[in-house]
């Protein structure tokens, strides 16, 4: 469900395991920021031309989790700058139609990308904090926001979320962070605090316009706090 990677597994679903997919959500991210800077590490050891490596970059994480954050994205710019009343707003949330403002923000959102990676100078091995915190912050933010009537987060989804689950995903939050500082000193310190503040501002603002939660806006503040991580690694 969260990323396009094919796996050899497969399983009959028991929903008694709903509520811990969010305890391995920051794992998958930890494999997709695994996979983003590794490719990054090779184009840089094979000279790419700068350019190129910057248009690979900025959409491969789109690709490894089949755009499903992409979506929400979109979806909430739609949404929350057609700054319409509130119930128009959540008509415009749910409806599958691309409206101009989700195409200006995706163009918006690749070009700051590009550009960002294009002016990258320093290793992108903290690529791998950055897609685990932010998917730490996205399932916390699942396990405690209250969400809209119609989100598929409403009603039996949250219900199954324990006090356990909410506080393992902190602890992995918190190791992450520690991690991040212990193995890039204050470069990581800073680029995991933008994720974080990206996370929690852009979540805050979508939350406020749309008046609770949904999966369409943890995709939008997880899209962001991802940009935001990447800026403080090209700025440090």
């Amino acid at each position: 469900m969260f990323c396009a990677i094919p796996t050899p597994f497969s399983h009959v679903w028991e929903d008694s395991v709903r509520s811990l997919m969010l305890v391995v959500f920051p794992f998958v991210g930890t494999i997709i920021g695994g996979i983003w800077a590794l490719v990054a590490f090779l184009l840089d050891k094979i000279n790419c031309p700068q350019m190129f490596a910057a248009a690979v970059l900025a959409i491969l994480p789109y690709l490894l989790t089949g755009g499903i954050h992409l979506d929400g994205y979109m979806d909430c710019c739609d949404a929350i700058f057609s700054r319409r009343p509130l119930e128009k707003k959540r008509e415009i949330l749910k409806d599958s139609h691309v409206g101009s403002f989700a195409v200006i923000a995706l163009a918006m959102l690749f070009m700051l990308s590009f550009a960002s990676f294009a002016s990258r100078t320093g290793e992108a091995w903290p690529l791998i904090i950055i897609c685990t915190v932010s998917r730490a912050c996205s399932a916390i933010g699942v396990s405690t926001l209250r969400p809209m009537s119609h989100s598929e987060y409403a009603g039996n989804f949250q219900q199954g979320i324990s006090k356990g689950n909410v506080i393992a995903l902190c602890i992995i939050l918190i190791v992450s962070f520690a991690l991040s500082a212990y193995l890039f000193s204050v470069r990581g310190v800073i680029i995991s605090l933008a994720t974080i503040l990206g996370y929690v501002i852009s979540t805050a603002y979508a939350f406020k316009n749309l008046d609770g939660f949904s999966g369409d806006v943890t995709g939008f503040g997880h899209t962001i706090a991802e940009l935001c991580g990447v800026f403080a690694l090209t700025l440090m």
